[in-house]
């Protein structure tokens, strides 16, 4: 380019990388230019000539310092420097330079002609923010002074009250957000809409959606009107919907400027905008867009004197990524999120990512610890279905597991399945050696459920455990650091499998018991049959929140430790100091100690690596302690001997009413026996991944040291840059000459950006996201539906909690979250009632739940967004209904 500072440039002249020039709308359309694509002609007034126009009319530097001092909470501060800002911008002339060269361009373009005069902020159409619509928009500016009116108020939109806070709210520098103007012949369109390559509802990739509607698109941006929408297979080229919607008006260019609107007549309403050859010949230029860009495209595009314009073209930033999902055959491949079963949807530590796919125990390459079933996409675990989901057995087995987690979970994977590109035979071939050890396995489940004694099995099991975990710690202490360790950490990752299997048959079993006695004793109350399992022993989050619940009782012995509950807010460093400090603590302290040696390793999204645990930040801890505080003394051991009473109870009735009828004989011992199983070792439901999660503490203490060592050796930048690498590439860290720290930074960017995706349950190889919905009878106008998981009915006010680590319940809310973990029981003490986004009737939320006697409504999609904190709602946990009693 001749000119470095050019105030400046035409379409023809602009390529991608002039964001910075043009932002992103100008960039867009002078590399489509470029590319050859139907753009009608322009010219952008680049930032460098909004910079002239800042420094000259208002001291840019001085108002940015006073744009500094405004925050999101004062309003009518915000208001008034917004308008005083405008004000003295609008007051001011657009400086000669600027004004001389436009006039040439204008004259060059054509002084004949009709613009359209738009914002292009330099942080906007980009690929993970969206400031569509924050700046003005001039529509049909004809003749000189104003066309260099409508630039003028587009420099100055940067500066309205919204643009504003929507900057301030989203973490943008003012002064990083510059305005470049797009200057564009008009297209006084006979039609116009926009279009989307990818559906914007379900995700697929292959499916392309056209809005149209009749004259300018403003009609349908602003919602004046409802329009036709067409939908089209990109792989046959081929129209799969059509939905003429009755179109009441239009907006049209005035002769002298402006706009107008118009109303259709009664055919014209009815009409369908596009033809199928214009439908066919619009998605064909969008296909190659999209082909341009290798990305899905939203497009705006007008039609005019029988031909297609496109008027603007940018990512569509709310599809989740299927970049590491491709199908390895071309044919439709399925995909479960693994963080939904895990209840903890939030994205990952790409090591945390590599840790679950080393642990995973298919799937695995000669010499390669990472399985190939489980995949990386978007910060998150989802794991490939597909071969399972076509075995005319193994998918019956699926569904039931998933069921568990998720009740939409095999609804969504039917409707998935339906698909032509799904429906190819299974390669599944089970060796032999694996059909011994499974057959061995169901063995042993059967001896478990109906032969085996297991009285005082979990004691036993949890000295086995503890063995284990002493070893694998004593081990890497042993070894000298480096890979060493390393290897051994990713060895023992796969040993965590055979140890678990010492329980797992049992726990199977315990399951299998739950599931029989349903058949059994299908005459007993349901309510009987599933308080049976209510307050078992061994249960180590049961045991966990015992604990915490008697830490809070000794607490409670001493007034100055009391008191310093009340500085929480000063972080758990300085409440530590203070407890430590305080006469006759030493008993708490020690109790303390025991706990964070035996659970320490829990917390909040703990099956990611890199969030810290409590022995590490135990604020969240402290504030569980805090909750217990505000109940009466023992009212945790009081509720759990009613939970004991309530399953002996049921289990009594349960057994009575098996000791009738004509087979009595024969169900009354089998239903002992089922009652027996679930009692002794019906508590393992948590041992497997406890266990996972203290290998995961010995770990990260590991990693910590190998951190600073690699960090002296500059390996990497810093000892948190460890968590941004996979275990593969620390194994050969040592021995690689190259810099990983590209890799690394680009790894901490993509973390932020998966942060703000919503990851669906389940996704396809086409980036489809099946919609489905719960079926109950006679749900209220305007309720929220949802899976019931644990009984009763309760209305209170809502509080929506982000992160349990700084967010409290007061006594009665209603605990609204995507998900929730070990970590978050602090919060269940004093919630009335529990609804979350995610899970299923075994999930974490969900046992914790009905142990507490909270009624709980799981899996409704999206309640983050549907309800907001302070609104009354009605939550029925037997019909899985929320309803919205006030605002």
């Amino acid at each position: 380019m001749t000119n470095s500072q050019p105030l400046i440039l035409p379409f023809s002249a602009i390529r991608a990388n002039d964001l910075p020039l043009v932002g992103g709308k100008g960039a867009n359309l002078g590399e489509m230019t470029h590319a050859g694509f139907p753009i009608p002609t322009g010219f952008c007034l680049t930032t460098i000539a909004f910079k002239k126009f800042m420094d000259l009319s208002a001291k840019a530097n001085e108002v940015y310092e006073i744009l500094d001092t405004i925050t999101s909470e004062d309003l009518e501060k915000v208001r008034t420097i917004g308008e005083s800002i405008r004000q003295k911008l609008l007051d001011a002339p657009v400086p000669d330079d600027i004004a001389t060269i436009f006039k040439k361009y204008w004259e060059e373009s054509g002084t004949d002609l009709a613009y359209s005069v738009r914002s292009s902020a330099t942080a906007e159409d980009l690929p993970d923010a969206s400031f569509a619509g924050q700046q003005d928009t001039y529509l049909n500016v004809i003749g000189e002074a104003n066309l260099l009116d409508a630039i003028k108020r587009c420099w100055v939109s940067l500066f309205t009250d919204r643009a504003i806070l929507y900057r301030h709210q989203h973490h943008f520098d003012h002064r990083d957000v510059q305005l470049s103007v797009v200057v564009q012949a008009m297209v006084q369109s006979e039609k116009s809409g926009i279009l989307f390559t990818a559906d914007p509802l379900t995700g697929h990739r292959h499916t392309l959606s056209i809005d149209a509607s009749f004259g300018l698109g403003e009609a349908l941006v602003s919602g004046l009107v409802n329009p036709d929408a067409y939908q089209v297979n990109k792989l046959k080229r081929t129209i799969i919907q059509r939905q003429i919607a009755e179109k009441e008006v239009a907006i049209f260019s005035e002769k002298d400027g402006g706009t107008r609107t118009e109303k259709l007549s009664e055919i014209q309403r009815k009409e369908t905008v596009l033809s199928d050859e214009q439908i066919l010949e619009l998605s064909d230029i969008a296909c190659k867009i999209e082909t341009h860009y290798d990305a899905p495209q939203d497009i705006e595009w007008a039609f005019a004197n029988n031909q297609f314009y496109i008027l603007q073209s940018r990512p569509i930033t709310s599809l989740y990524p299927i970049d590491k999902l491709q199908s390895p055959d071309g044919s439709l491949q399925i995909y479960f999120s693994f963080g939904h079963q895990q209840m903890m949807t939030k994205a990952m530590s790409p090591l945390s990512l590599s840790t679950f796919q080393c642990i995973f125990p298919f799937g695995r390459s000669e010499g390669k610890y990472e399985t190939t079933i489980v995949h990386q996409n978007g910060g998150r675990l989802y794991l490939n279905l597909t071969e399972a989901l076509r075995h005319p057995f193994l998918h019956k087995m699926v569904f039931t597991v998933i069921g568990q987690f998720d009740a939409l979970g095999p609804k969504t994977l039917q409707k998935a399945m339906r698909h032509e590109e799904f429906k190819h035979p299974h390669s599944i071939k089970i060796p032999f050696s694996f059909m011994k050890n499974g057959l061995g396995i169901a063995a042993k489940v059967m001896h478990s459920l109906w032969f085996q004694n297991l009285d005082g099995f979990i004691p036993k099991i949890n000295l086995i455990k503890a063995e284990y975990l002493k070893g694998v710690a004593k081990e890497i202490d042993r070894l000298p650091n480096g890979k060493a360790k390393i290897q051994h950490v990713l060895d023992n990752f796969s040993r965590m499998i055979p140890v678990a299997l010492n329980w797992i048959p049992k726990f199977v079993a315990s399951e299998l018991a739950k599931r029989m006695l349903g058949k059994l004793a299908s005459t007993a109350d349901p309510a009987d049959l599933d308080a049976v399992s209510l307050g078992l022993a061994g249960n180590v989050v049961t045991e966990m929140n015992l604990a915490v619940g008697d830490l809070a009782d000794t607490a409670r012995q001493h007034p100055d430790i009391c008191q310093a509950f009340q500085n929480l807010d000063k972080g758990s460093q300085a409440w530590l100091e203070q407890v430590a400090n305080s006469s006759g603590s030493d008993a708490f302290l020690s109790e303390w100690n025991n706990f964070l040696t035996k659970y320490g390793a829990r917390g909040p999204s703990e099956i990611d690596i890199m969030v810290p645990r409590w022995v590490e930040e135990p604020l969240p801890l402290l504030q569980m302690i805090a909750g217990y505080l505000q109940k009466e003394p023992g009212s945790h051991r009081k509720q759990h001997h009613k939970l004991e009473e309530q399953r002996q109870a049921a289990s009594k009735k349960v057994l009575a009413e098996a000791s009738k009828g004509l087979f009595a004989w024969l169900k009354k011992p089998l239903v002992k026996r089922l009652l027996y199983v679930i009692e002794q070792v019906g508590g393992l439901r948590e041992h497997h991944k406890f266990m996972a999660i203290q290998i995961l503490l010995i770990a990260k203490k590991m990693l910590k040291d190998v951190s600073l060592e690699l960090t002296e050796q500059q390996k990497i930048a810093h000892p948190d840059d460890i968590w941004f690498l996979s275990w593969s590439e620390l194994l050969t860290i040592w021995e690689d000459t190259a810099s990983k720290q590209e890799i690394i930074d680009k790894r901490k960017e993509d973390l932020k950006r998966y942060q703000k995706l919503n990851p669906p349950v389940v996704i396809t190889s086409d980036g489809e996201t099946p919609i489905v919905q719960y079926e109950i009878a006679d749900v209220p106008e305007g309720a929220l539906v949802g899976n019931p998981v644990s009984g009763g009915v309760v209305e209170g006010m809502v509080k929506l909690v982000h992160d349990p680590h700084v967010e409290v319940l007061k006594p009665g809310e209603i605990l609204v979250a995507t998900f929730t973990d070990p970590g978050w029981t602090p919060l269940f003490i004093n919630a009335g009632g529990l609804i979350l986004a995610v899970g299923g009737i075994m999930t974490h939320g969900s046992v914790v739940a009905r142990e507490y006697g909270i009624p709980a409504v799981v899996g409704v999609r999206d309640v983050m967004d549907k309800l907001k904190t302070g609104q009354k709602v009605r939550v029925d946990g037997d019909r899985g209904i929320i309803e919205i009693l006030e605002d």
